[in-house]
């Protein structure tokens, strides 16, 4: 979903209260997940979900410390729907989803600690686990903390701990020994959340991000 391209998603089925208050990061996240639990029975529904998002809304949080530098008074909507989880809450909440939900930020290894978390749930006997990662740009106040390029985009994953029947793509990702950074952050001309899904898309594709390697399980 390039920023260009994209003004707004329609998230014609969910609740009007909870569609506006999610703005067009959160509705293209929301977005994706509910395009791959489309495809689950009702009874497989309460999945954990793992929300996963270097900056999240940053927007929401710099309009309320602008509020807070100008002595104006703050909304507690406003307050409730800049925190780092607010997307996956109001989805849950929209879905009457009640497994459960978490969200992570790890800079430059968001998607890596994203994967983690789902595969720490599998491993403490869920079935499957769902794994949506998103971001944008910063606001142009925070922009010179970009260190990749930077564009609007969201993805969802559902995985489980062992290839199932009818799996699209399995994936292994390892964890590399200490030493100098195998990439340079500023040669790339992707953000690495869609490098991860590019990989994931081409197969015999891989690469690394710091002391991480993606590859396919059977390249």
């Amino acid at each position: 979903m390039p920023v260009g391209l994209v003004n707004d998603v329609a998230l014609v089925d969910f609740p009007a209260m909870s569609r506006r208050r999610l703005a067009l990061l959160g509705k293209m996240a929301v977005s994706v997940a509910d395009q791959v639990l489309a495809g689950l029975p009702d009874s497989a529904l309460d999945l954990p979900v793992v929300w996963a998002s270097r900056y999240g809304d940053a927007q929401r949080s710099l309009e309320l410390l602008r509020e807070q530098a100008s002595a104006a008074p703050l909304s507690p909507t406003s307050f409730a729907l800049s925190v780092h989880n607010a997307i996956g809450a109001q989805h849950s909440i929209a879905r009457r989803m009640r497994g459960n939900a978490l969200c992570v930020a790890a800079a430059g290894a968001t998607v890596e600690a994203g994967l983690l978390e789902c595969m720490g749930l599998l491993a403490e006997g869920a079935q499957r686990a769902l794994l949506v990662c998103y971001d944008g740009p910063l606001p142009a106040d925070y922009a010179h903390f970009h260190d990749e390029p930077a564009c609007a985009y969201a993805w969802a994953w559902l995985l489980g701990a062992v290839p199932a029947e009818g799996a699209s793509r399995v994936m292994r990702l390892e964890h590399l020994p200490a030493g100098p950074a195998a990439n340079d952050a500023s040669a790339r001309r992707l953000p690495h959340g869609l490098e991860v899904l590019q990989w994931a898309l081409a197969p015999g594709q891989g690469g690394e991000n710091g002391r991480w390697r993606w590859s396919h399980a059977n390249a």
